[in-house]
């Protein structure tokens, strides 16, 4: 069982109670229907689950028990409902034809939430979070494509768009919003796994930072040390070096006898003792007299 039927099946066993939500909840699970001649009305899903709540959410609705079939072959099975009712055929029109939520009727909170969740048991997918972040519903030939950007837009989570061979792809990617998504629907045990999931990333990425900063840090010290000692090799070869000023020969040989040691190391072994800042400039000062030869 994929971790996206893990999520469908928590959902489908939650409670709901108020005739405003039930109404919302069912709207969702309408959200992939399409209108049939004689005002019938014909909708797929990809899990048994999740037909099941549907059937029984439409008879209580529509007062109408919809006729369903089972097909699919290799793996792939698909469970349709057909019923009649103008109705729902009406519902579909209007939710098709809208750019905002109007046709929804949602009366409370409690209705986008079930709205939310119909929509996700519907026409919803979910990566498993330990390989990515990624939610998506897919809208077949881009039916209430406007109608549910609205929605989503209003939860305060504005949806990025992709064209599918099927339909059109409302999606997220980022961790925060496909949290608070799946927040919202009502599951519960899951989203604590998707956040673990995301702490857990947020560690390893961090420390996969932090050692690629060290790693930085020590090139660029081998390469400044490298610099300095060929720019005192050539101060002495051309017979420059005991023109200069006393501290800047102290920390020359300092440095050309401690190639390998850091920049701490070296502050340490200076007799009187010097500074970081002023180490660095008395190093510098030395690659700018043999740049200058």
């Amino acid at each position: 069982m994929s971790f996206a039927d893990e999520v469908c099946e928590e959902l489908c066993d939650l409670p709901i109670k108020k005739p405003c939500c039930r109404h919302a909840l069912t709207a969702g699970l309408l959200i992939g229907a399409e209108e049939r001649p004689k005002k019938k009305v014909a909708v797929r899903y990809r899990r048994e689950t999740v037909a099941t709540l549907a059937s029984a959410m439409i008879h209580a609705q529509y007062a109408k028990a919809p006729e369903s079939q089972m097909t699919g072959a290799c793996g792939h099975r698909f469970y349709d409902l057909e019923f009649t009712s103008p109705s729902a055929s009406k519902l579909l029109w209007q939710m098709a034809q809208s750019a905002d939520t109007t046709p929804l009727h949602l009366q409370c909170e409690g209705c986008a939430a079930a709205f939310l969740r119909g929509t996700f048991l519907s026409v919803g997918t979910l990566n498993d979070p330990n390989k990515s972040f990624h939610l998506e519903f897919l809208l077949p030939d881009g039916r209430c494509e406007a109608l549910m950007t609205a929605f989503l837009s209003e939860l305060g989570y504005p949806p990025r768009r992709i064209a599918r061979a099927k339909g059109i792809g409302l999606y997220y990617k980022n961790s925060g919003s496909v949290e608070d998504l799946i927040a919202k629907t009502g599951s519960q045990s899951k989203i604590f796994v998707i956040i673990n999931n995301r702490i857990e990333r947020e560690i390893r990425n961090n420390e996969n930072r932090a050692t690629n900063c060290v790693a930085k840090n020590i090139e660029k010290s081998i390469a400044a040390a490298a610099r300095q000692m060929e720019a005192i090799g050539r101060l002495i070869e051309l017979g420059k070096f005991e023109s200069l000023p006393e501290g800047l020969r102290t920390s020359a040989m300092v440095r050309y006898r401690n190639p390998d040691a850091t920049l701490d190391e070296l502050v340490a072994l200076h007799d009187p003792p010097i500074s970081k800042s002023g180490l660095n400039h008395r190093l510098a000062k030395l690659i700018d007299e043999a740049d200058e030869l």
